[in-house]
């Protein structure tokens, strides 16, 4: 699952890069490192980006005032498939 993690975290890091949000790319690029640091903790400080007033939800994607559907798209198909592999590692994580 680690791979899984560290290839949809590259995946978006790639597209945020490319759609000039620097400060968010960066702190993904950071999570995937993190995540052969310390496994556990990195799940849990990603999952926590999910959640709150300006979180990664929240992020749209634009580029001269206008919104950039199939680059959104692909970013809410990406955040789901994180959210979902961060929640069924936690889960799998807790049961040993």
């Amino acid at each position: 699952m680690k791979t899984t993690i560290q290839h949809l975290l590259a995946q978006i890091t790639l597209l945020l890069s490319e759609n000039n949000e620097q400060a968010w790319a960066k702190r993904f690029e950071f999570y995937s490192r993190q995540l052969d640091v310390d496994y556990d903790t990195s799940l849990s400080e990603i999952k926590g980006v999910f959640g709150g007033a300006g979180s990664f939800n929240d992020l749209v994607l634009h580029n001269n005032q206008q919104m950039l559907i199939k680059e959104n798209n692909e970013l809410n198909a990406l955040q789901d498939q994180l959210y979902d592999a961060l929640t069924k590692e936690i889960i799998n994580r807790r049961s040993y």
